[in-house]
């Protein structure tokens, strides 16, 4: 076995013609190895007759050697005492086996497996040296094909390197492996390069790492990375081989970085090459609300055991070695998006052998997407019906909206619930009276219901109509207040508004004021009412309550206001006195005088307890007195003193005659002074 490397640092180096010697970069140490010193190249074909002897009589076939013969390049070879030979101290190399991070596979004969790897540090790059190249050393007949996007769990393997998994163009269509005609005397190993115009640094075929952009796709130097899938012949005996993976480059000086992956094989040699059997039954749910599909009934038999299932969405058998594999029947299957797919059932044995391809594969739709109801549902509030008036109930789905529906929860209903309808309502009816929420909701052909709408619409349903239900005075109520207060007692808050003069009348028609109106009461107030008089105060159909349910007719009552008291006359003046114009100096009855205006005072009162006015009338001592007052006092008090002023009294002898008259009109008996 022969490991070939590819020579990657970015250095002056000369190469010998093709056919000739290398010099100090010959091949030592190994069976093609040069030299300019006739006792070495003795001292090589010594060494080359023992390895002859020693494969020759152990028949070392089974097995890959990590340290065999050579490890030529592309251009050149690089043995133990040249070239690569130095082992990296700083340099790292992660591997992973079909997606899962490890050193380790089992393959059946005639099965794939694929291997990625990353190789971190591997060159100098302070000293200028950034070009690092990948090889991978296979035993002898081992296929080798370019490796596939499968993520593996490397970390930051995306972001460093991926041959199918946004390379720039030029660097993943030109990846090539080397293979045995470029290197005729290594016909075992492999140099996974890198040989476009913009990405060769010459003849040697490696990489550039340089963290320029453009140039890589980290952006860090010194960090690659590679994929292969790599084919087990048929018939290869069953047992533990090797294979290499390496990074080459430099660090101070030629250097490389590798790692060993032990690959069991099993069943070699014509063992185990029945198929496992997909059984009958295999189901999925369809139509799937979710991409996570739901499938059942996977099962399989084989001859010697099923060690693994898997579901795909193609008729194109996996292989053995791919990623994906489960110990168990799934029951689910995820898919990446909404669509329509066809799942496919497979089976492996322990040999790697793959079921054929299943010959009633289930063909699944996927609508995971809810339908959305459209922003503007609105409703009638207060509503004066249980079927409340709804507008602007609108919804889309990609697949369809076929089922309106509107709820006072906020829990979603399921697709098969009753009172789905095939287009958006227009109301909705509630039971009762009350205070309540409407949701709206649609669903789509496959049953996927929208989620709970944002801004659900809070309705209040009244079609109860208010009543007076008392008022003061009551209907009929007689010897009432004159002018007083009317309250109306309505059965529930009604709207101000509508409590008006227009709407609340009295007949007959007197002054007619509302004092207050708050919740369930009114009052109004009258004026200019006249006694024992029936009055009738009527509460209009237009009086309405705050939800704007009317009165279902005019309400009427009446009432007859209280009859006049009875009044009694005022009693005779007593006290009566005269005082000159001042209103202070006692004038003595029976002297002369020659004022014109005299003032005169007396004690009134009344058994009715009205107000009071004093009257006096002036005569000539020879004329008789006539009743008529000739001036009078404001109203008084009953049992107080009234004054009252007589002016422009002309020359004469004069007599003076005094009364009280109530604040009703009445006047008591004149009394002589």
């Amino acid at each position: 076995m022969k490991k070939a490397v590819l020579d990657a640092g970015i250095h002056s180096e000369e190469r010998p013609e093709p056919g000739k010697p290398e010099g100090d970069h010959g091949r030592a140490s190994g069976v093609w190895g040069f030299s300019d010193e006739s006792g070495r190249v003795r001292m090589n074909l010594v060494a080359a007759l023992v390895m002859i002897l020693l494969f020759s009589g152990f028949c070392v076939t089974s097995y890959f050697m990590p340290s065999a013969n050579a490890w030529p390049t592309k251009y050149g070879s690089c043995s133990g005492s040249g070239c690569h030979v130095l082992t990296d101290p700083n340099a790292t190399i992660t591997t992973a086996i079909n997606g899962v991070v490890g050193t380790s596979v089992t393959v059946a004969a005639g099965g794939t497996f694929e291997v990625d790897w990353k190789v971190t540090n591997v060159t100098n790059a302070a000293g200028g040296q950034v070009g690092v190249g990948v090889e991978i050393n296979l035993p002898t007949g081992w296929g080798l094909a370019k490796g596939t996007t499968n993520s593996p769990a490397i970390p930051g393997w995306n972001a460093v390197w991926d041959a199918a998994d946004g390379v720039p163009a030029g660097w993943a269509t030109a990846n090539s492996y080397s293979t045995a005609s470029e290197s005729p005397n290594s016909p075992v190993g492999y140099t996974i390069n890198f040989d476009t115009t913009a990405w060769d640094t010459g003849t040697r075929n490696a990489a550039y790492d340089n963290a320029t952009a453009g140039k890589d796709l980290d952006g860090i130097a010194d960090n690659m990375g590679t994929d292969a899938i790599v084919t087990v012949p048929a018939g290869t005996a069953a047992g533990t081989y090797s294979i290499v993976v390496l990074g080459v480059g430099h660090d101070s000086a030629k250097s490389h970085v590798e790692q060993a992956i032990t690959v069991t094989v099993t069943s070699g040699g014509g063992g185990d090459t029945t198929k496992p059997v997909v059984s009958a039954g295999f189901a999925a749910t369809t139509p799937s609300l979710s991409k996570t599909i739901t499938v059942s009934g996977f099962s399989a038999t084989d001859n010697t055991g099923v060690t693994g299932y898997m579901i795909t969405t193609s008729a194109t058998a996996p292989l053995a070695g791919d990623a994906g594999w489960v110990a168990t029947a799934p029951t689910s299957y995820t898919v990446a998006a909404d669509g329509s797919y066809t799942l496919y059932p497979w089976a492996k044995d322990a040999a790697g052998n793959v079921s054929a391809v299943y010959g009633s594969p289930v063909a699944v739709f996927v609508d995971s997407t809810k339908p959305v109801v459209s922003a503007g549902f609105a409703a009638t509030t207060p509503s004066l019906s249980r079927t409340i008036t709804v507008s602007g109930f609108a919804a889309t789905d990609a697949n369809g909206v076929t089922g309106y529906m509107i709820t006072t929860s906020a829990t979603a209903p399921l697709a098969g619930d009753a009172g789905w309808l095939g287009t958006a309502p227009t109301n909705y009816t509630v039971a009762s009276d009350g205070s309540f929420t409407l949701y709206p909701w649609a669903k789509d052909t496959y049953g996927n219901v929208s989620a709970v709408y944002g801004s659900p619409v809070a309705v209040v349903v009244d079609t109860v109509k208010p009543t007076v239900s008392s008022t003061v005075p009551v209907n009929g109520a007689t010897s009432t207040t004159l002018n007083g207060t009317v309250t109306l007692n309505f059965s529930e808050n009604v709207n101000c508004t509508t409590v008006t003069t227009s709407t609340v009348t009295i007949s007959p028609a007197v002054t007619w004021t509302r004092t207050s109106c708050s919740g369930t009461q009114a009052v109004f107030t009258p004026s200019g009412q006249a006694n024992s008089t029936s009055y009738t105060v009527t509460v209009g159909a237009a009086v309405a309550d705050t939800a704007g349910n009317t009165l279902a007719a005019s309400y009427p009552f009446s009432y007859t206001t209280s009859a006049p008291a009875p009044n009694n006359a005022p009693g005779t003046p007593a006290s009566l006195t005269q005082y000159k114009s001042d209103g202070t100096t006692l004038l003595t009855r029976g002297l002369y005088t020659n004022l014109t205006t005299l003032i005169f005072k007396g004690t009134v009162t009344d058994p009715d307890s009205d107000t009071v006015k004093l009257d006096i009338e002036l005569a000539d001592v020879g004329a008789a007195f006539t009743g008529t007052p000739t001036c009078s006092s404001t109203l008084v008090t009953s049992g107080t003193t009234a004054a009252t002023t007589c002016s422009g009294i002309a020359n004469g002898r004069f007599k003076w005659q005094a009364r009280a008259t109530d604040s009703k009109g009445l006047s008591g008996s004149w009394t002589q002074y």
